[in-house]
């Protein structure tokens, strides 16, 4: 009789809730979002009547190579930009990583680029190289669908930052390359533009959600790339496409102009939300370390427009000897997650891992097992979803957070219904407390090894979409046991967005099905520069990368 009215009890108390959320909150933008039309996907189409010469001699290089052989005069930019146009034009159509191309504005500047060379002028470390963006970053007069439907009109009247930046350093901007919509889940396919494929294997995942930024650097349809990492964004996608991503201490980048432009528009209350406060960076993508060095030379430092940026030199110390790196490394279950037990990573990526391991060891720098516990995984996982939940879902009305819970989603328990500022600060202590944990283990090494997901690049199943959002529960299956996608991918990277160190992806070989995987390389926070000179190291003792072979035409 009791537990019968304590049951009534609390549908009323839900109902009181819910009726005061609809009074309280106009929620008339999100049923905008609801019944709004999202367009039948439109993946790449090459132009008909296009001349197509590869030079696969040009694509394979680093962004670092190219500019040297532009700066000497060994290539121009224009040979460099229409050699990407031609990759562009071959391959997009299968691969479908880039979803907007300005080629006559991309040929005009490499034009002026050499111009300017002829001239005796050099515009910066870029002068003259390509780039693509991800689509979920501001380009001024090129549109930033994100990837969703009521957004894919948008064109930005600016550059966020780090596109400024790139630009300033002599750097053209070819494009924009897929995302999942809003950038809200570890895969890429939406329904304005379509699936990404995997280079490798076009039926397997590449990951998310920078996934067409990882599947075109691959391809050699672009040299370098910026992607966003929230949960796993740039190191999922370099791990299952084999190149290069680093997310950079938290406010170490400047985000600004990184959310999703146009927002705003559809729901009023986002024009509060000028930036990320936690856990979310931008960082660079590429198919080097010495790359992604260049990089964060040029997009690191203050800016106006994100208060938030912390100005910290980027200086690279000399390589120590490899006797005198320390590193740990952990394979260990990542814990709960999304209300499943986690098993281990993959047989195939364990095996990848072991041998990259014993060659580490035998290079001689000193190496060590030391587990993160799944409890302090899962706890800094359910940390990191519920001060991400506390600080989005601010703008999400009371009723659509309730019927999350009441229907009990894969990650309702990470929701946070009471948004007081008392929960908030709980939240932040406990995020304190799981840094300092991790700060003090990296007292004691010069880097912390730890897998990127569970597994390889996987088929990618059917997704189905709901108000132009993919489904990130859909199940994928591990050595036969089935598990959540979202669970698959963002269990292991995600704990280090929450304490906010940096992270480098170096990809270290190939599973028998041959394809590529990385590991993390985690670092001491602010030290991102000592930590790409140790992740060079790491890299040039054990790593392995290729290009795949179907991409570089001899």
């Amino acid at each position: 009789m009791m537990k019968a009215l304590k049951w009534i009890l609390g549908i009323l108390v839900s109902l009181v809730i819910i009726l005061a959320a609809m009074v309280a909150i106009d929620i008339s933008p999100y049923f905008a979002l609801i019944s709004a039309e999202h367009p039948t996907p439109q993946p790449y189409q090459a132009p008909s009547g296009i001349k197509i010469k590869l030079r696969s001699d040009i694509v394979s290089l680093t962004a670092s190579e190219m500019a040297r052989k532009i700066r000497e005069k060994e290539l121009s930019s224009v040979e460099v930009v229409e050699a990407h146009l031609s990759q562009i034009y071959q391959f997009n159509p299968q691969v479908n990583a880039i979803v907007t191309l300005d080629a006559e504005g991309a040929l005009k500047r490499a034009r002026e680029a050499d111009q300017a060379l002829a001239a005796g002028q050099l515009w910066g470390p870029l002068h003259g190289i390509p780039f693509t963006i991800k689509d979920q970053i501001a380009t001024k007069s090129m549109r930033t669908t994100s990837g969703f439907g009521p957004l894919k009109d948008v064109v930005p009247d600016y550059d966020a930052t780090v596109v400024a930046r790139l630009k300033e350093a002599g750097g053209i901007l070819l494009g924009k390359t897929n995302l999942p919509a809003l950038a809200s889940a570890p895969l890429t396919d939406n329904l304005v533009f379509g699936r990404t494929n995997n280079p490798w294997d076009l039926k397997r995942t590449v990951g998310g959600s920078s996934g067409g930024s990882a599947a075109a650097l691959a391809a050699g349809m672009t040299p370098i790339e910026i992607g966003t990492d929230a949960s796993g964004s740039i190191r999922m996608p370099a791990h299952y496409n084999g190149v290069f991503g680093l997310k950079t201490t938290e406010h170490l980048i400047s985000f600004h102009g990184a959310k999703p432009p146009g927002m705003d528009q559809i729901i009023p209350e986002m024009r509060k939300f000028t930036t990320a406060r936690h856990q979310a960076v931008s960082g660079p993508m590429a198919r080097s370390v010495e790359d992604l060095q260049l990089l964060l030379s040029i997009i690191a430092g203050p800016d106006p427009n994100s208060v938030q940026t912390v100005d910290v030199p980027i200086l690279y110390p000399e390589p120590k000897p490899l006797q005198n790196i320390k590193v740990a490394w952990t394979n260990s279950s990542p814990g709960k997650f999304a209300g499943q037990e986690m098993g281990q990573i993959s047989k195939a990526y364990a095996l990848v891992i072991s041998d990259f391991i014993k060659k580490l060891d035998s290079s001689g720098l000193s190496i060590e097992k030391k587990n993160l516990t799944p409890q302090y995984m899962t706890q800094a996982n359910a940390t990191s979803f519920r001060l991400f939940n506390m600080e989005y879902e601010y703008f999400t009305p009371a009723l659509p957070r309730i019927m999350t819970i009441l229907t009990n989603a894969p990650g309702s328990e990470y929701s946070v219904l009471n948004q007081s500022y008392e929960n908030y600060q709980r939240l932040l202590t406990e995020r304190d407390r799981l840094r300092s944990l991790l700060d003090s283990f990296l007292n004691d090494y010069d880097a912390l090894l730890v897998p990127v997901t569970m597994a390889a690049a996987y088929p990618l199943p059917e997704i189905k979409f709901d108000m132009g959002m993919a489904d990130i529960t859909t199940t994928v299956t591990i050595d036969g046991k089935d598990y959540f996608n979202i669970a698959v991918n963002a269990a292991y990277p995600t704990p280090f967005n929450l304490t906010g160190h940096p992270v480098v992806v170096i990809p270290i070989g190939f599973t028998d099905e041959g394809m590529p995987v990385g590991i993390q390389v985690v670092g001491k926070r602010w030290r991102d520069a000592e930590l790409l000179v140790v992740a060079q190291q790491l890299f040039e003792a054990a790593g392995e990368f290729k290009h795949p072979p179907r991409y570089m035409v001899k």
